[in-house]
Order: C-alpha cells, then sequence, then structure tokens
C-alpha cells in the first residue's frame, strides 16, 4: 500500500487514542483535497485488522458515491464495497440483504437523501458508521440529519467517524445537529436540545426570531478542537496561488427598473418588522434571478428574460473573448435560466461547452478535454468532482451556503492543479450600488447566516434602496 502523508498517520493515530480512551466517535476535519477519504480507509483497515471489524457503512452526498468506490477498490481491495446507487428503496434493501449474506468485510455506500428511506440499514450491526461530508446533516429538522441521529441511538457500541471540510459552514449553531450524529441519545458535547444550544451561542433581535450575532464562541471552539482533529489544506498540500475578483455587472435599464420596484417592495415589507423566513427566501431568490437578467413570479413556469442581453452575459462575454477558445473554463451558476444564458454567450464566441446539473452530464467531455467550458449548477458539481484540468472558474450566481461555494472553488484549486488559479465573482450592481449579489457574498466572506445577514442590511437606513 502506498505511504500515506504524515498528517494522515497523525490523524489515525490521533482517533485510536480516542477510542483507547473509551469515546466513540472521531471527526477528521480536513481541507478538501487532503486525502480524508483516504485516512478514514486507512482508519478502517487497522480497525478491521485489530478488532476484526466487518460491517461498515458510509453515508456521504450522491456526487461523493463513486469516490468511494474508486478509493475503497484501491486502498482496501480486499474489502467489498456495496454502492446503493440504483433502484428505489425496496431495490436497495435487497441489495443490503444479499451483501449480508456474505460475511466477509464490506463497505455499504449510500447518499444522504436515500439513506432514510431504506430501513434495512437500521436493522444490520453496522461495526462502523462514517459521514462523509458532515456538514451536510447541521439541519436539525433535516430528514436525513434526524436519521442519523436515530441511527447512532440505535448502535451505541458502533464506532462513529465524520469527515469534513467545512465543519461549520455558516455558525456555531450548525454544530448540534452534526453532533448528534455521532452522540446520541447524549449530547454531551452541546448539550440535550437545539433549543438550549441556541440560547447558549446565538444572540436574537428584540422581541424578533432573527439573529443578530453569536457569543460564547470561544468556549465553542475548545470544544470543537476537543473532538476533532483539524487540517487545514494550505498547510498540508503543495498548490499553486490563487486569485479571487469581485467583477461588477451594472444591471441593465430595464433590469434595474423591475430591481428597484422589487426592492423597494421588499425592504418596505422588512422595515415594517412584516416579513416571515417563507416570503423573505422567496424575493431574495426573485431579486438574485433578477440580477441574472431573468424574473420568474409565482404563476410563471419559467423564467422570463428582461433585457435582451443581460448584463452578467455581456460581462462573461467580454472576459471570455479575453481567453483562447482552448483554455479550460468552468461557470458556476444556481438558476436553470442562468444555464441558458451561459449556453448562448459560448454559442455566440464559438465556445465548446457542456452541461453539468440535474438536467445533464456532460462532466466526462469535459474532463476528457473534448469540451472547453463546464456550465455547472452549484449544487450537482460542488462536491465530489475534479475539474483541476481548469484554472479559470466564473461564479455567474451563487447560493447561499458556504460550503457548496468553499467546495465549488476546491473543484479546480486541489491536488492536479498546475497552474495559478482565477476564480472571479460576477456581482450585479446598480448604478455602482450594491444589490443583492453584494450582500451574498458579503454574508459568506464573513461567514454569517446569508438570509439573516441580508435582512439585517435592509432593515439599517444606511442602506436603504433608495
Amino acid at each position: 500500500m502506498t505511504r500515506i502523508w504524515r498528517h494522515q498517520e497523525d490523524a489515525i493515530a490521533w482517533a485510536e487514542a480516542r477510542l483507547a480512551n473509551g469515546h466513540k466517535y472521531a471527526i477528521f476535519a480536513h481541507g478538501m483535497g487532503s486525502g480524508k477519504t483516504r485516512t478514514t480507509l486507512e482508519f478502517i483497515a487497522r480497525l478491521m485488522a485489530a478488532r476484526g471489524i466487518t460491517r461498515v457503512l458510509a453515508c456521504c452526498p450522491k456526487a461523493v458515491i463513486t469516490a468511494w468506490a474508486k478509493q475503497g477498490g484501491l486502498w482496501l481491495p480486499g474489502v467489498r464495497v456495496v454502492l446503493l446507487d440504483k433502484g428505489g428503496s425496496k431495490e436497495k434493501a435487497k441489495v443490503v440483504e444479499a451483501a449480508l449474506a456474505d460475511t466477509s468485510p464490506m463497505i455499504v455506500v449510500v447518499n444522504y437523501d436515500s439513506a432514510w428511506r431504506i430501513t434495512a440499514l437500521e436493522k444490520v450491526n453496522w461495526d462502523v458508521i462514517v459521514h462523509d461530508e458532515i456538514h451536510r446533516l447541521k439541519s436539525p429538522t433535516g430528514r436525513a440529519s434526524r436519521w442519523a441521529g436515530k441511527l447512532c441511538k440505535n448502535h451505541p457500541e458502533a464506532i462513529k467517524v465524520g469527515l469534513s471540510g467545512t465543519l461549520i459552514p455558516h455558525s456555531v449553531l450548525d454544530l448540534w445537529a452534526i453532533y448528534r450524529a455521532l452522540e446520541s441519545p447524549n449530547l454531551v458535547t452541546w448539550g440535550d436540545t437545539f433549543t438550549l444550544h441556541k440560547a447558549r451561542y446565538a444572540v436574537l433581535a428584540n422581541g424578533q426570531n432573527w439573529i443578530v450575532g453569536y457569543r460564547n464562541l470561544d468556549h465553542a471552539h475548545e470544544k470543537v478542537a476537543a473532538t476533532t482533529h483539524q487540517v487545514k489544506s494550505r498547510d498540508v498540500l503543495d498548490l499553486p496561488p490563487i486569485t479571487y475578483e469581485d467583477v461588477a455587472c451594472d444591471l441593465e435599464p430595464a433590469e434595474a427598473r423591475l430591481y428597484r420596484e422589487i426592492e423597494t417592495d421588499f425592504c418596505t415589507v422588512v422595515e415594517a418588522g412584516a416579513v416571515t423566513p417563507k416570503n423573505a427566501l422567496e424575493q431574495l431568490l426573485r431579486l438574485q434571478q433578477i440580477c441574472g437578467g431573468y424574473v420568474r413570479y409565482d404563476d410563471d413556469a419559467v423564467a422570463s428574460k428582461i433585457a435582451d442581453t443581460p448584463s452578467k452575459a455581456s460581462t462573461l462575454a467580454d472576459m471570455l473573448e479575453d481567453l483562447p477558445l482552448d483554455e479550460p473554463v468552468v461557470i458556476f451558476v444556481r438558476f436553470r435560466s442562468d444555464i441558458e444564458a451561459c449556453i448562448r454567450v459560448c454559442e455566440r464566441l464559438g465556445r465548446s461547452f457542456g452541461e453539468l446539473s440535474g438536467a445533464a452530464n456532460e462532466l466526462a467531455a469535459f474532463q476528457h478535454g473534448t469540451t472547453k467550458t463546464l456550465i455547472t449548477q452549484i449544487q450537482s458539481g460542488g462536491i465530489g468532482v475534479d475539474m483541476s484540468m481548469a484554472s479559470y472558474c466564473f461564479f455567474y450566481s451563487l447560493g447561499y451556503s458556504l460550503s457548496e461555494y468553499e467546495q465549488a472553488v476546491a473543484r479546480l484549486h486541489r491536488p492536479g492543479q498546475q497552474k495559478h488559479t482565477f476564480v472571479y465573482h460576477l456581482v450585479a450592481t446598480l448604478s455602482g450600488r450594491k444589490t443583492v449579489d453584494g450582500r451574498v457574498y458579503e454574508a459568506l466572506r464573513d461567514r454569517k447566516e446569508v438570509v439573516n445577514a441580508i435582512l439585517d442590511g435592509y432593515r439599517k437606513p444606511a442602506r436603504s434602496p433608495r
């Protein structure tokens, strides 16, 4: 077996020491590209040799399933890797039952979206339960998160392993549900309920449920440090430089008029205190889509283009014109309308392109060099995908998840990248003034809860839309 890196050996030794001291879980909070899957597989191999374990369950995002198959076959060739990636819940349950008939060591890999639907998984006496990208379980009320807590509670003797490159995607409040998957039913690290956890660490606006700040952070950081092995990518990887640049895209007149109209109405509702989380999110999404040159109202099946050529599309075209047609480029987007706008830009410039989204997967052609531009929906291309053949990427639009953003950047700036990497944020502006685009990037940079941070900005007179 190829020799592992020093930080991986240190992580395994740390995890083994935790188990020897009576703890039942370990968290590898290792930066993206630092080989945390390999670390985990080596840890499992040593547990199999020392303790005779045979049954391992690995839960992960859907895009990472194939990575587990590839790396499992590479580093643990004598261990079966059973993928639950085809068919419905009943078919997957049959695969589990068939796999159990063979008593040789195995790793069953399942994605979070379907794991909670497969009741057969709860009946297996797992020796080890792995939660890859465990920050995906941060929502206390999420189905996958609640299922993971139940699984932990029902398997008290199983060793749990959590993996994440961004353990705290936004705030300390993310940690409660993450640790529930490792400590349930006795959450000794953060307390028995999320309500108590929130009361200890969050600062709320008077008379409202909006979070305006956090407290006791030193105390929280000490708890995280005591229960995780932490590695920063920059400390263990020899990667080329990376440059980030915000590129202002002033809205076209028609876009600007509509943006002002909807933002003014929204600001009035916010200042009156009548906004709810649901309608706030709906309006913010509408404003963000307008920043890309499209609008979709409640009764519309698809979004409509506002101006002949969206401002962002014009800016993207100008920047792509400066790059050779054979220079690989990745464009990250959020909305379907943004994909269509980027496709038209590529067609106009004569750039070959492919799509990676919920509707299409043309990643292989890009990786093989057949196409030179990959238009990627950030939810589809943020995790478990190698895009290191490109050193230029554009964020045409962005969601509200810091972890999705960081994972997307890490698809390019990772082991295998040999060039200086350039990341461009296309940020809509309104006569030079900040729009919701700028507020999203600002909140992500400050690691704030995006929606709450944006609403807080609209409440301040200095940031009035007029």
